[in-house]
């Protein structure tokens, strides 16, 4: 392989400086950080410092054991970032930082990695918090740590002196960390000298960030504070996207002279941060395509919501404009289907035949009732607040009774242009289709949106971080640091949420007309929309830790007591550790914004309209694009523009809507003849629309979670609490005078977990339910049943330096080393689809390598050979399991749909809805239509076959297990189904596996140059997917779904072609499906080889002096981005994927320069700017996430750009 050569070549590199004779000391000078004229002060070996540090090369870290160790003595991946190489690069986060470090991989726009769903969407917290959106090795995120205590907070270098990454697990230094790895920022301390630094950066899109670092000495040598302040905009090309991050950071170190004295040594440390970021994330996937199929699909066509759904016949009129009936004089004949109606529809007329003007490329709308707020071009108020769709609750029978229908006003419903994926839900013609293979399409001409350079939100999202971190401890060390202990305390809290707006699609508006009857004036013009129900969320976490650490050391070398025997036992180090951490968790989703219960008299008299996520009490607000594209002959060149200003939403709004309250004289008979001017079909009074109050407004008052109404509108809420109790103890050790080192240490971690969810009383949480004693349901105590979890988790290492071996004969020094450890992470109360509490992910880690240095430091290379395995990890895949656990799930729709087509309700969920009973008969009731060759007998057959099979499905003890874990009620009645109890923390777990290569060479050939270059090779694979709950229930209800019960019509009775194993297949099994297909491969977005170069080089005489240049090279190897679909069969009827013959996205790299100049101001003031210019040479292009199943590309992801910044920095 070429970075084998690569390896080759680092390794003769360092073989050929060490035949090169030493430099003498004075030539090289001191360090750059050395100050000869100050005293230097002692470090606690439970601390290290960054004035260790050489240029890129670091030697000491607490990571491995937090005992301060020499790198050189670990035999474990541990990288540690120098504040020299953030300074260079000008990385001052995990966004700006993991992609120049090994095996590492991070999101945001300028990142190396996406993490998105599927390759089509990107998650919630990847907008909230981009820094958290890692993963390394191939695995799962690292976690994130200040000082060795995990944290939420992600780290900025202003207050940073450098960074540690540990790659594996690592139970020494975390038994519940990540068995990827953990990535940890050591804060800056207060020092015993008075200096300072401001630093301003200005960059690309007017991006700028204010530091501010000051220390100030109070008592010589004794007690010191500093202060740190951090101001940081950042600016993306998507506008108005922006990030805004203010912090304040204080330390205080008093080392008390009273106690210090002799060979003893007291150290006390605090420090207290507080900040918030305000965001509108930019978006890193191009937005979904719902524009252009308008000209190559339907050719500019526009509908009219009033027909467009409307499968019905139509009638026509003798001369005198009466009705045309067969020879019994009842039965009215003579009917047609109109060219300009029911397109949506696959099948027309009572019949269900074919419908020759079917248009499968329309789309459905995201609302189908409540309030439908129209915003206009430009503008952040509403122009409109109506009703999207008839909701005719007081709609009367010919014989007076409600039956919630008015013939007059049809089944009326926006049109859209759909996207490619529910094209292909809909046309029965394209390849696979009832397999849910196709994915919905970006748009990839930036000339119809320019989605490099506009945020389609507009200001309508944003995210918000609020958090304050205290840290405190005392060290104290006796015998001249033989033995020692530090008591250290933290604690954090932490409150993360995002509202949420598009989902990133742009539309056009093809309705011509109105709900009312009158012209749109709208039609044509681009828009997007939100439901304002989904991706909204808020999380709150506070952390509580204290640690008790110890050790003691013993040197048998030492004043060479021992002579060659002392040499030989060598130096030892045991290490105690004794800690207890506390952990809470209030996670909430909700709605952004609804409507109260009594708006549900307005629109609904189903007990379904009292629940908050019911359609009817959704607040959805369109914002229109652009001017009308009715006429334009092409997309090409519509720079169609942005949502703009955040959309102002009053509380109270003036709703318009057909109030369906019978206003007739009382002269009029509802059972009377009336002929409906709608389709000339001869009906009653009853259903003329003029005997009715007709169009109206009123006032409704809008609930919004941003002023007050949250709990209002929460629909999930997850409390989760966790103690955990932990005990160490670690050995590290040398013989021989050091030539073989090594580290055994065994931890045992103790974990308690609470977790309760919400009870929810009409899909709302509760939060004042109460349990029998009187005590809240939703609190995480003591007394609730806990999960527990303990494990012992060993780690080991062995390294030995051959050149100790050999009287120090050889050229450089050599080290081989192997490592072998375990641990577990730490998760809530995770469970299974049952309702189990499921174990904790735990990992192993082996890793074997040889080190080699120069000996006077300047080399350093590690070659590194790994296998990283995780044990129950979540699910990384993104299992669709919102199907049959989120709300609207197969298992409460097909429950609803067997009662109704068992008892012919003219309404889901209404036991008073059954037709022809006396008590209503409804307009519509839900009964199978025969299909093509099909009787009514056949089709009532068809029918009652499927709800059979359902009903024995639901009877399985398996069926039965989740639906008494989740609290699905009406299984014996004809009411809507819900879940009052949904199992907390559901998760679907798998196991992964990571091996590989890893290569680091960090260089300081000179005092003036710097160079550092890592190369990683990682195959890292999934199995087990879904875990063992999970496959069980799947493979029982494929069985069924592929037998009578997937025949059940999700969407009325004449919905033939939308059965329940169309739905299995689109929505859950294809995808399931492939993530089984894909066991024992790599892993999603997976690059196989990936390398990093960065150097830098400081003149320090002649003409250029005080100048310095540098420059990175980044590069990643090709990725699978789908697979070929196997036709098994021939005919469609069963499929694989070719796992062996991906389609593959393309390699893609980076370059990155800077140019940097220092000088004197005065004798107390330096001077330093640096430019830096990142992806030198990228524009505007796109790479390809994810194909349809013949290759071709569905998803795009905007690729990092050319952005630049200037920091100029003053130090005093």
């Amino acid at each position: 392989m070429v970075l084998h050569s690569v390896a080759a070549a680092m390794l003769s590199a360092v073989v050929a400086q060490a035949q090169t004779p030493p430099q003498d000391p004075a030539a090289t000078g001191p360090a750059p950080a050395a100050r000869a004229e100050e005293e230097i002060i002692e470090l606690s070996p439970f601390e290290v410092s960054a004035e260790s540090d050489q240029g890129y090369v670091a030697t000491q870290t607490l990571a491995g054991s937090r005992i301060n160790t020499k790198l050189e003595d670990i035999g474990s991946a541990i990288t540690v970032i120098t504040s020299e190489f953030l300074k260079d690069t000008g990385a001052v986060d995990n966004k700006s930082l993991l992609m120049y470090t090994p095996n590492t991989e991070v999101g945001g726009m300028q990142g190396n990695f996406r993490g998105i769903s599927g390759g089509q969407t990107e998650s919630d917290s990847n907008l909230t918090n981009p820094n958290s959106n890692t993963r390394v090795r191939g695995l799962s995120s690292a976690d994130n740590t200040r000082n060795f205590f995990m944290s939420n907070i992600s780290w900025d270098g202003y207050n940073v002196d450098r960074i540690d990454m540990q790659r594996g697990a690592n139970s020494i230094l975390f038994g519940m960390g990540s068995p990827a790895g953990i990535i940890n920022s050591t804060t800056k301390t207060a020092q015993h000298r008075t200096f300072g630094s401001v630093d301003f950066r200005y960059g690309s899109y007017g991006a700028n960030r204010q530091a501010l670092d000051y220390n100030q000495n109070l008592l010589k040598d004794e007690l010191s504070i500093r202060v740190d302040l951090l101001r940081k905009d950042e600016q993306y090309k998507q506008d108005p996207a922006y990030s805004l991050d203010r912090r304040a950071y204080g330390a205080l170190r008093y080392d008390p002279k009273f106690l210090n004295r002799g060979a003893h040594k007291t150290t006390l440390k605090v420090n207290y941060e507080k900040g918030s970021v305000r965001s509108n994330n930019p978006r890193t996937v191009a937005p979904i395509d719902c524009i252009t199929p308008w000209w190559d699909e339907l050719d500019q066509t526009v509908y009219n919501p009033n027909l467009v759904q409307n499968s019905g016949e139509f009638y026509n009129l003798d001369a005198n404009g009466q009705p045309y009936y067969d020879t019994d004089g009842k039965t009215q004949i003579n009917s047609y289907f109109p060219t300009n109606a029911g397109q949506y529809n696959r099948t027309r007329g009572t019949k269900s035949e074919a419908n020759p003007t079917y248009e499968p490329w329309l789309g459905a709308p995201s609302m189908y009732g409540g309030v439908w707020a129209q915003v206009n071009t430009n503008q952040s108020v509403p122009f409109s607040y109506s009703q999207p769709e008839f909701a005719n609750i007081g709609g009367l029978s010919s014989k007076g009774t409600v039956d919630g229908g008015i013939g007059g006003l049809p089944f009326s419903r926006r049109v859209t242009v759909a996207t490619t994926a529910y094209m292909a839900e809909r046309d029965l013609t394209v390849p696979y289709q009832k397999w849910g293979l196709w994915k919905s399409t970006s748009l990839t001409d930036s000339s119809v949106y320019d989605f490099y350079n506009n945020l389609i939100d507009g200001d309508n999202k944003n995210e918000w971080q609020d958090f304050n971190a205290f840290n405190a401890s005392l060290s104290q060390t006796f015998f001249n640091q033989k033995l020692g202990f530090e008591l250290a305390y933290d604690q954090q809290d932490y409150v993360s949420g995002q509202y949420s707006f598009s989902n990133g699609t742009v539309f056009v508006d093809i309705n011509s007309h109105n709900l009312d009857g009158t012209l749109n004036e709208n039609v044509g013009k681009a828009y997007t929309e939100s439901s304002n129900t989904w991706g909204n969320g808020k999380n709150d976490v506070a952390r509580e830790s204290a640690r008790f650490s110890a050790y003691g050391s013993h040197d048998f070398s030492e004043r060479n007591r021992w002579g060659w025997v002392g040499k030989l036992l060598g130096k030892h180090t045991v290490s105690g550790l004794l800690s207890r951490d506390m952990w809470r968790s209030d996670n909430r989703s909700f709605k952004r914004y609804g409507t109260p219960d009594e708006f549900a008299s307005l629109v609904s008299t189903s007990a379904s309209g009292l629940n908050i996520d019911d359609n009817s009490r959704a607040v959805t607000t369109l914002v229109y694009l652009s001017d009308s594209l009715v006429g334009q002959s092409s997309y090409q060149g519509l720079n169609i523009g942005r949502a703009g200003d955040r959309v102002e939403m009053p509380e109270t709004v003036q709703w318009k809507y057909f109030d369906s309250t019978w206003n007739a004289p009382a002269t009029v008979d509802k059972a009377a003849t009336w002929i409906n001017p709608y389709n000339n079909s001869v009906s009653t009074q009853a259903e003329n629309p003029a005997n009715y109050v007709g169009w109206s407004t009123t006032d409704v008052k809008i609930l919004s979670a941003e002023n007050g109404d949250q709990d209002a509108l929460t629909m999930g809420a997850n409390l989760n609490r966790r103690k955990t109790e932990s005990r160490a103890l670690v050995w590290q050790g040398g013989f021989w005078d050091g030539a073989i080192t090594g580290m055994y240490g065994i931890r045992h971690d103790a974990v308690r977990n609470w977790g309760v969810a919400g009870t929810k009383v009409r899909n709302r949480v509760n939060f004042d339910a109460t349990n029998a004693d009187g005590s809240l349901v939703y609190q995480a105590t003591d007394k609730a049943r806990a999960s527990v979890y303990e494990a012992n988790s060993p780690s080991w290492s062995v390294m030995a330096k051959l050149n100790k071996f050999v009287g120090d004969r050889l050229p450089i020094n050599v080290s081989l080393y192997y490592n072998e450890s375990q641990n577990f992470q730490i998760e809530s109360a995770r469970q299974d689809l049952y309702g189990n509490a499921l174990a904790m992910p735990s990992g192993k880690t082996n890793e074997r390598g040889i080190m080699l240095s120069t000996k006077d430091g300047k080399y350093f290379v590690r070659i590194n050979k790994y296998e990283t395995s995780l044990v129950n990890a979540n699910n990384s895949t993104g299992i669709p399991t919102w199907f049959f656990t989120g709300g609207g799930n197969f298992i409460q729709r097909n429950e609803d749909r067997a009662d109704a087509y068992e008892y012919h309700l003219t309404e889901l969920g209404n036991p008073n809805s059954v037709a022809d009973t006396g008590t209503t008969t409804g307009t519509w009731a839900w009964q199978y239509a025969p299909t093509s060759g099909q009787t009514q007998a056949d089709a009532d057959a068809l029918s009652a076959a499927a709800v059979a099979a359902w009903r024995k499905y639901t009877q399985e003890p398996i069926v039965q297990e989740i639906i008494k874990a989740w609290g699905f009620n009406d299984f014996n009645n004809t009411q809507l189904t819900t879940m009052s109890t949904p199992v907390s923390n559901f998760v679907a777990t798998e196991d992964q596996v990571s091996k590989g290569w890893e290569y680091e060479f960090v260089a300081n050939p000179t005092k003036n140059w710097s160079v550092s270059f890592n190369a990683s090779e990682t195959k890292a694979m999934r199995s087990n997917i879904g875990g063992e709950a999970l496959q069980e229930f799947v493979a029982l209800t494929n069985e069924y779904q592929n037998g009578p019960m997937g025949q059940i019509r999700q969407w009325g009775g004449g919905g033939a072609g939308s059965t329940g194993i169309n739905s299995w297949n689109g929505n859950f099994y294809s995808k399931y499906l492939l993530m089984k297909l894909q066991e024992g491969t790599y892993s999603t977005e997976l690059r196989r080889w990936r390398f990093n170069f960065v150097t830098n080089y400081r003149f320090t005489e002649g003409k250029l002096k005080g100048f310095r240049v540098g420059g990175g090279y980044r590069w990643q190897d090709k990725v699978a981005i789908g697979y070929p679909v196997i036709d098994v069969n021939g005919d469609g009827s069963a499929i694989s994927f070719d796992m062996a013959n991906p389609y593959y996205g393309p390699r893609v790299d980076g370059i990155d320069l800077w140019i940097g100049y220092e000088r004197k101001l005065t004798s107390k003031i330096d001077w330093d700017i640096q430019l830096n210019v990142y992806n030198v040479g990228d524009g505007n292009r796109l790479i390809p996430a994810s194909t349809q199943y013949d290759g071709t590309v569905a998803a795009w992801t905007i690729a990092p750009c050319q952005t630049w910044s200037v920091t100029s920095s003053f130090r005093f």
